[in-house]
């Protein structure tokens, strides 16, 4: 039997597995043959391999070599070619891409009877009981035609775009503009945003709060006022309107001051029973999302991380998983999981474990209607103490959220009270907790990201303990005026962007806080949009849109620069401008799901039609190269500072200080942010001058704070220069 894997660390787990040993290129024994890929070993042609005629759109696709890997390649295929007659067992990784890179090499072996071919599938960590297992489990490679066909279509539609269009803008604009079916839908969302903030103007509301206390101390206005027996007994109320609790000015605070001291009256009450559910398990989304709130991790850093954890330490599952459930089969494996992971911990064995619903009957966690394909990432056994502190941070979210997500829910009671003073109502909320719940595992990362919500959530009522308050024995002791300002949308960061792009939201950009539409809502038929991109493929669209120039870092908000408003513009007022249509792409992939073959059919037609229309670019967009030209149109003036690299002046641009020779290929550019400390124009003198600037105050990628200066290094790179270094 041959085995082909992806990559050579999962070789090394299947020969370990079965007592296969390293000779000759490939790991053997007197039975089987494991050999690896180095992910892909193949890569669709360049555009020049189909001739000259535009635009490309080629009736079959053909792969070459991926040069990187030629060697491998061709070991893969002589090996597939002598074994093509034997049994085949494809295990690379279980996704739509791992699926198109066994069907790579089995194409280029041209092997086409796949009748002796088998697919190990598992979602396990490889330990050697995994790994035989999944050989015994393993199932036609026929059975997963259906994959390998939305991955074809995937990889060919993207080529199809990009090498289109990209040559289609690029000829329009007179520069280079790179375009990508999904990274410019990415890019049209970051740049509503920015568009949202820029164009918001900030409004003065103002908000009253009564303050009411027992009869008894009702009189005194000073809240820290205690009762008789030394407690200082309150509650807090909104003041509203009908529906409104914000009015434009504080003309009703006089009223309100006027009515302190007066007995309140219990005008309506309301208490409703509630659950607030334990999190879900966490998809590689979620975990990426919470590591960049908690850690201030990129996407592309935990994916690296959790990969570690699954490959080389073996302690968590399969990482690249959409699901954020398990399947009805894995009921016995989580709960091999929990009692191992509690064996050695007294809190977890004695009062979390005994309160865990694993069972078919907990349909939060096990789901197979919403299992896709892989179930969710959880810890398979403790972290190794030779882990690094990155590894020990992401695996301890795995491990928290897989004790959270089997916990019962938090049943609390939420409770309303209408108090009246002369003709004024206060709207009172409290919040109750009858059953803690899955709050009984209050771990500090659970607390972390919870406050974390509470602080993305303006506007929401006050919560309060009112199981002391009297009803019928309080007074009106003062009222509180708030002046509030509405507040923009905020900026997108690694986390917010991530989340947008599993669960985009067609629309309008919101106007103010407290007003915006969620994300996660359903379009107006019902029907839920798709994501953006894959849970194996989001976390990289963020740095080709920085690698292209599109968009900026500052303070983990992602901003928009001139050149990805100039590419937007572009697209827009061509005929392709349904790449920076969010609904048109989730539509997209909708249909890449439901029928990849007309999905395909339909991305030729949408090419061939687009690239036959013309584009009018305004003139002044043609008049630069690296740097866009500024809202007049016209290039920032010379600033007498000259380029260490080709000693012609710099310019200021928007950002950052670029050479005024780069039409003759200078690419010196000293940005006005390094490590969260403003570059002044002095500074870019001194630095240009072969000197060190005076001392910044710089803040880490982790967000730890440390003081340095800046010097050139010998590539006329910005650099930290420590005192005593």
């Amino acid at each position: 039997m041959l085995i082909l894997t992806e990559k050579p660390s999962v070789a090394k787990d299947f020969a370990n597995a079965l007592g296969c040993r390293f000779s000759g290129g490939a790991y053997k024994s007197d039975t089987t043959t494991i050999t690896n890929c180095v992910g892909h070993l193949f890569e669709l042609e360049e555009p020049r391999h189909y001739g000259t005629e535009f635009p490309i759109v080629p009736n079959k696709f053909d792969y070459r070599v991926n040069p990187n890997v030629e060697k491998q390649a061709k070991f893969v295929i002589s090996l597939l070619k002598s074994h093509k007659s034997d049994s085949i067992l494809i295990a690379t990784d279980a996704d739509r891409e791992g699926e198109i890179i066994a069907r790579e090499c089995l194409a280029q072996a041209g092997i086409t009877d796949f009748s002796r071919i088998k697919r190990f599938w598992v979602s396990e960590a490889l330990t050697p009981e995994v790994v035989k297992n999944g050989i015994k489990a393993a199932k036609p490679l026929s059975e997963y035609v259906r994959i390998a066909e939305q991955g074809f279509a995937r990889q060919r539609a993207d080529w199809l775009t990009g090498m289109n269009f990209c040559r289609y803008i690029t000829q329009a604009a007179a520069r280079k503009l790179v375009v990508g079916r999904v990274q410019t839908a990415v890019l049209s969302a970051i740049e509503q945003r920015c568009a949202a903030i820029k164009n918001f103007k900030s409004e003065k509301y103002f908000e009253h709060y009564g303050v009411f206390r027992p009869t008894r101390v009702g009189s005194f206005k000073n809240l820290n006022q205690p009762t008789a027996d030394g407690s200082d007994v309150f509650c807090r109320g909104i003041y509203f309107d009908g529906e409104a609790t914000g009015f434009p000015d504080d003309s009703r605070a006089a009223k309100f001051n006027a009515c302190a001291g007066q007995k309140a009256l219990l005008a309506d009450s309301k208490t409703e029973k509630k659950i607030q559910n334990p999190p879900q398990l966490y998809n590689l989304n979620a975990l990426q999302k919470d590591a960049f709130k908690l850690f201030g991790y990129s996407a592309d850093k935990t994916l690296k991380i959790v990969q570690s954890l699954y490959e080389e330490l073996k302690c968590v599952s399969y990482p690249r998983t959409p699901s954020r459930v398990m399947g009805s089969g894995n009921v016995e494996l989580c709960q091999k999981v929990a009692d191992k992971l509690t064996a050695k911990d007294a809190f977890l064995e004695k009062a979390v474990r005994p309160q865990m619903d694993i069972s078919l009957e907990n349909k939060r966690c096990f789901n197979d209607a919403k299992l896709e394909a892989h179930h969710a990432l959880i810890p398979l056994k403790p972290l190794p103490e030779s882990a690094s502190e990155e590894q020990r941070n992401v695996y301890k979210l795995i491990f928290e959220r897989f004790f959270t997500a089997f916990l019962p829910p938090c049943e609390y009671e939420k409770q309303t009270f209408i108090l009246e003073t002369d003709g004024n109502k206060f709207r009172v909320n409290g919040k109750k907790i009858l059953k803690r719940g899955w709050k009984y595992f209050n771990t500090e990362n659970n607390s972390r990201l919870e406050e974390g919500e509470s602080a993305d959530s303006d506007g929401k009522p006050e919560e309060q303990d009112l199981s002391n308050i009297d009803w019928n024995d309080l007074v009106l002791s003062e009222v509180e005026t708030k002046e509030k300002w509405t507040k923009a949308p905020p900026y997108f960061n690694e986390a917010s962007i991530l989340a947008f792009m599993e669960n985009p939201k067609a629309g309008s950009e919101p106007t103010r806080v407290g007003s915006f539409k969620n994300l996660n809502q359903p379009t107006a038929d019902g029907r839920k949009l798709v994501g953006l991109g894959t849970p194996a493929t989001r976390h990289t669209f963020i740095p080709k849109l920085l690698k292209n120039g599109y968009i900026e870092i500052d303070k983990k908000n992602i901003a928009v620069t001139e050149l990805g408003e100039t590419l937007l513009m572009a697209v827009r007022l061509s005929a392709i401008n349904s790449l920076a249509d969010i609904s048109a792409t989730t539509d997209w992939e909708e249909r890449l799901d439901d029928n990849p073959a007309k999905f395909l059919d339909d991305i030729k037609a949408f090419v061939k039609d687009s690239v036959s229309q013309s584009i009018n670019i305004p003139s002044g967009w043609t008049n630069t190269w690296m740097v866009a030209p500024t809202r007049s149109g016209k290039l920032p003036a010379a600033s007498g500072i000259v380029c260490p690299v080709c000693g012609k002046e710099l310019r200021r641009g928007k950002s950052n200080w670029y050479c005024s020779g780069y039409k003759e290929g200078c690419k010196f550019t000293i940005w006005e942010s390094v490590a969260g400390s403003k570059v002044t124009e002095k500074d870019v003198a001194a630095l240009c001058d072969g000197k060190t600037t005076g001392i910044k105050h710089c803040v880490s990628k982790t967000g730890k704070p440390f003081d340095c200066k800046f010097e050139l290094d010998e590539n006329s790179q910005v650099r930290f220069l420590f005192e005593g270094k």
